[in-house]
């Protein structure tokens, strides 16, 4: 790699761990996989990171925010309950799946890394407020007109999300995306119109 300030050195390192955790996974961000994808050494990668935790948060961090970035450039067209489907993460394109199983490991990372359940909570903050803005747009605009709070309703559908989410693991229950599809647009019609 060619000579980089701190900064620019910095960036290249998490955009290295963020193509790792997007192909491979969380637990495969390892400083010698992400200095092998940044073509460094792995001293580089230690130099900037305390610990493989603290990289792996950033990634993930970085990840979330350039995701729900690109929902709002790409889907701010949409109607209003379409844009809602969209930010709770349904239908799901191959990307949509990846960042859905990289949710998913963040979950059981949480529970024994610091620095994954800060960066999964301030993930989830981020997702909540984006979703708060979409369902706060419809009813600027008409398309939604429930009573409770933007703030409830937005928790409830990702707690669904989430939910639903979770029981795609096991396969014998069989619940497809399809199914996920149908039950959070039922929630979120009868929250919202």
């Amino acid at each position: 790699m060619a000579y980089l300030n701190r900064e620019d050195r910095h960036a290249a390192i998490v955009q290295a761990a963020m193509r790792v955790e997007m192909h491979e996974g969380i637990a495969a961000t390892t400083v010698r996989r992400v200095a092998s994808e940044a073509g460094i050494a792995t001293g580089q990668v230690h130099h900037h990171f305390a610990s493989v935790g603290q990289l792996r948060a950033e990634a993930f961090v970085t990840l979330v925010k350039a995701s729900l970035g690109q929902f709002a450039a790409r889907h701010h067209a949409l109607a209003a309950e379409d844009q809602l489907m969209r930010v709770l993460g349904y239908p799901q394109d191959e990307q949509g799946k990846r960042e859905t199983r990289l949710w998913n490991e963040a979950v059981l990372l949480a529970e024994r890394d610091e620095c994954i359940r800060s960066a999964f909570a301030l993930c989830m903050s981020e997702w909540h407020q984006a979703t708060v803005r979409v369902i706060e747009a419809g009813r600027s605009n008409g398309e939604f007109n429930a009573g409770d709070s933007a703030e409830d309703i937005a928790w409830r559908l990702i707690g669904l999300v989430c939910g639903l989410d979770g029981i795609t693991q096991f396969e014998s229950l069989r619940v497809t995306e399809n199914e996920i599809l149908r039950h959070v647009a039922a929630a979120a019609r009868s929250e919202l119109l």
